[in-house]
């Protein structure tokens, strides 16, 4: 029996996000497949903020408890954003027998040589997008900051002691 750990993680709480949308088709794709889920982690964090992926680091954990023998994410970028860290990670889980999975991805299968190698290209293609992200935010926040705006979160109003 396939037994399934399901990753999903959105990036933060602002423009309604959900991981209840990636869920629905993660769980939608266990069953068509036949496949047993072990257990759903579910964060909401940056890719990069590994302190408040909480799940991510459990899902770890039980894999190297050999709890499940698949992992599968909505989207490779869901899971890593590092190629170097995708590409640790999944080795790790290779030499226990878990095999990892992107519904998105189709072409990503890491039980072939072929599904590897097109892992290695999708991850990299991730950390571009996410150096590209991060190089348009520190821009703008550039530009803010030179038109003397105010840059980061909101300042707290100064309240009177009674």
């Amino acid at each position: 029996m396939t037994r399934v750990a399901i990753y999903a993680r959105v990036s933060t709480d602002d423009r309604d996000q959900t991981p209840e949308t990636q869920l629905y088709a993660l769980r939608r794709f266990c069953n068509d497949a036949g496949w047993e889920i072990y257990q759903e982690y579910v964060d909401q964090a940056r890719a990069k903020d590994y302190t408040r992926r909480v799940a991510w680091q459990q899902l770890q954990k039980d894999a190297r408890q050999h709890k499940f023998n698949v992992v599968l994410v909505f989207r490779l970028d869901r899971a890593f954003r590092s190629v170097r860290e995708c590409l640790n990670l999944i080795e790790d889980w290779y030499e226990r027998s878990i095999t990892f999975k992107s519904i998105s991805e189709d072409v990503i299968d890491t039980t072939t040589s072929q599904g590897r190698f097109i892992l290695q290209i999708m991850a990299a293609i991730a950390e571009l997008e996410s150096s590209i992200i991060s190089d348009r935010v520190k821009a703008g926040m550039a530009r803010a900051k030179s038109q003397g705006k105010h840059v980061g979160r909101p300042r707290k109003k100064q309240g009177r002691l009674k």
